[in-house]
């Protein structure tokens, strides 16, 4: 009940911001956009979900699992709209993901390894990358020193998390309890047999030839989300510089990663409209960007993945029955 009130307020933040910064002036940009550059900047971010799917795939292939590609969509567009609603850490998709793996006969512990480094893979390029961006923007003066602190602070906690996580892992008591108190409690298995079947499968996956295969494919799909904002400004007829795109970029991820209302509606369009100002870009067009942005990478994810999370509780009903 409490995310569902998130949501509805969020939506009315996220409308209201827009309108604010914009008003009428953001619809009369919208009715003349460029659908060619909007279809563009659509199928883009389509590609960037099959570069996901892609990766998990390639985990599970590696693992000797032959999973569908139709099916692996399913589960990981669902993940992805679970973790659009989850307001504070986004990870309420994660155990969607691993639930719906071990409905396709794949093994608890097993899933967990790799969904655990398709985390690892993803979270590396992006705060990494991050960091980098906000380190060269910051140079040239294009955000200020105080994001540059933000992002260090970031980059801090999660490669803190990285060491912590990775330090558990390599204890195999410390596997054992976590398994038997968070994983196994629904499921009748041995925790000290899971842990070494988790050890062996986790030890597997952290060989550098596969990591770097789904390392270059999360780097990658980073830069299939600046291509996305750069084609959603070409929609608005808006010409600008790459490196603006890269601090659109930069700006919605600081934004979106403070802890917030659902997806961080509100905040993320308020703190980046008001940004782009300060870049020198009207405010009628950062409302516009916004808009059409979070609607190819939120909103659609969102209503897809919910969509195909209710058929796919459909389905495990009619097979249990």
């Amino acid at each position: 009940m409490k995310r569902i009130i998130g949501v509805i307020l969020g939506i009315f933040l996220f409308f209201g911001v827009i309108f604010y910064f914009g008003g009428m002036q953001v619809i009369n940009i919208l009715l003349n956009s460029n659908l060619n550059y909007f279809f563009i900047a659509l199928l883009i971010q389509f590609f960037i979900i099959f570069l996901y799917v892609a990766r998990l795939k390639t985990i599970l292939s590696a693992q000797k699992y032959d999973v569908k590609y139709k099916k692996l969509f399913k589960i990981l567009i669902s993940g992805m709209a679970v973790n659009q609603l989850t307001p504070i850490v986004k990870a309420g998709g994660e155990p969607v993901k691993l639930y719906y793996l071990t409905k396709n006969d794949i093994p608890m512990t097993k899933a967990t390894a790799s969904v655990i480094i398709e985390i690892t893979s993803e979270l590396i390029s992006f705060y990494s990358l991050l960091l980098i961006l906000i380190i060269f923007l910051s140079a040239t003066k294009l955000i200020s020193i105080g994001f540059l602190y933000i992002g260090i602070i970031l980059f801090i906690i999660c490669f803190g998390g990285f060491f912590f996580v990775f330090r558990i892992l390599s204890d195999k008591n410390k596997i054992e309890r976590f398994i038997e108190k968070y994983l196994l409690r629904f499921f009748k298995t041995n925790a000290k047999i899971s842990t070494k079947v988790f050890s062996s499968s986790f030890r597997y996956l952290c060989n550098k030839k596969l990591f770097l295969k789904i390392f270059s494919i999360s780097f990658f799909c980073r830069f299939l989300e600046f291509l996305r904002i750069y084609f959603v400004f070409l929609a608005i007829n808006f010409q600008v510089s790459f490196t603006i795109v890269l601090a659109v970029w930069v700006l919605l991820i600081l934004f979106s990663s403070v802890p917030w209302l659902p997806g961080g509606l509100g905040l993320v369009e308020g703190g980046t409209i008001s940004s782009l100002l300060v870049l020198g870009i009207p405010s009628h067009i950062s409302s516009s960007l916004i808009l059409l942005d979070r609607f190819i990478s939120f909103w659609i994810v969102v209503i897809i993945g919910l969509m195909v999370l209710y058929f796919l509780n459909k389905e495990i009903r009619q097979h249990t029955v």
